[in-house]
């Protein structure tokens, strides 16, 4: 799906739909299983009247599937975005806000140049892969609990014998 993004975005033009999470390839690449959940997106264009800058709503709401760094089980993680993007016309005026937020004076905000054949699922994509985190863990791995009712309480810590050693 592809758009001219100034136009989009000038027009005030709002794209939305739904897909499944394998759709999305560079998503899915090194997560485990088939990921067959729903993805649902929308991008809203947008001009500020004032200062005619314009933006790109983007949110996207749905879940993976990944492995959990603690238990290595899967983890299912809801992933929400939430961004707006700022858009520039040209390479000289996103190099001219880059600068201005090194020297402290710009905002925290995310600029693109505007293409005009701007892919809105790839766009979609990269804020999704961006929102995963970079260790997901669960709260509470399952099969912890049972875990630590079988451990014997009464265990003496193996490093007791080092406080007697300390005492000579």
């Amino acid at each position: 799906m592809v758009v001219d993004a100034l136009e989009f975005s000038q027009a005030g033009r709002v794209l939305e739909g739904s897909r499944k999470a394998f759709e999305f390839a560079r998503l899915c690449q090194g997560l485990p299983v088939p990921q067959d959940a729903e993805i649902a997106w929308r991008v809203a264009g947008r001009q500020d009247a004032g200062t005619g800058r314009m933006w790109l709503d983007i949110h996207a709401q749905g879940s993976v599937t990944l492995i959990c760094q603690r238990c290595l089980g899967p983890l299912v993680l809801s992933v929400q975005v939430d961004n707006t993007v700022g858009l520039v016309k040209n390479q000289a005026q996103l190099d001219a806000l880059d600068a201005m937020e090194s020297a402290g004076e710009g905002t925290d905000v995310e600029y693109l140049i505007a293409d005009r054949q701007l892919d809105v699922l790839a766009l979609i994509e990269d804020e999704l892969i961006l929102a995963l985190p970079y260790a997901p863990r669960h709260d509470v791995c399952p099969g912890a609990a049972d875990e630590s009712e079988h451990q014997d309480v009464t265990k003496p810590s193996p490093f007791a014998v080092l406080e007697q050693l300390r005492k000579h």
